[in-house]
């Protein structure tokens, strides 16, 4: 189910993945320009393999579908950004980031471009203006392997400016200096 690269008790792998599924809303809506609104609602760990496009819910008025997609990876290096999803609300955060989809023989509108744990990561896709980019709520299992790993990631060391040390520092008077003392300064060098 969840599980990392070889991870052990004292190490960390540089990348860990976890595989999911999205799962995406349709909605009829009262609209002129449209009769449905697109929306990832949430995610589900270990879905069956070749459920994308099926249906998983009905309702009145609502479809929920899955879309299948990469695993979610966790980095090593982002780790600080995933401690901060966790204190939101303290209910931890996924962003889903869906692009149109070209192909008109695939079943859903959309395609997922990413899932991620980073709103840092997240902020990068909305900035482009690109993209649909959505907040889901995070499973509780996920939530509690991510918090495990977050406190096995090395903590960021923080940064002290070093005073450098003092080098011997020779004054050069070039072209003021006699013969005798340039030959003396370089005797002195090696």
């Amino acid at each position: 189910m969840l599980q990392s690269d070889q991870m052990s008790d004292q190490t960390v792998e540089k990348v860990t993945t976890v595989p999911l599924c999205v799962i995406l809303a349709r909605k009829d809506i009262q609209s002129r320009w449209a009769d449905h609104a697109w929306e990832p609602v949430g995610v589900v760990l270990d879905a069956p393999k070749g459920v994308h496009g099926k249906i998983r819910q009905e309702g009145d008025g609502w479809t929920h579908y899955f879309m299948e997609c990469d695993p979610l990876e966790l980095h090593r290096k982002d780790a600080p950004a995933y401690r901060e999803t966790l204190l939101q609300e303290g209910k931890g955060y996924l962003w889903v980031v869906l692009g149109e989809e070209d192909d008109v023989e695939e079943p859903l509108p959309y395609y997922v471009q990413l899932v991620t744990a980073s709103s840092f990561e997240a902020q990068d896709y909305l900035d482009s203006g690109e993209l649909i980019v959505e907040v889901v709520e995070m499973p509780q299992l996920l939530r509690a392997f991510i918090e495990d790993y977050v406190e096995r990631c090395p903590q960021e060391e923080k940064f002290i400016k070093r005073k450098q040390k003092k080098k011997f520092h020779e004054d050069h008077n070039f072209g003021q200096q006699s013969l005798h003392e340039i030959r003396d300064l370089e005797k002195k060098r090696h």
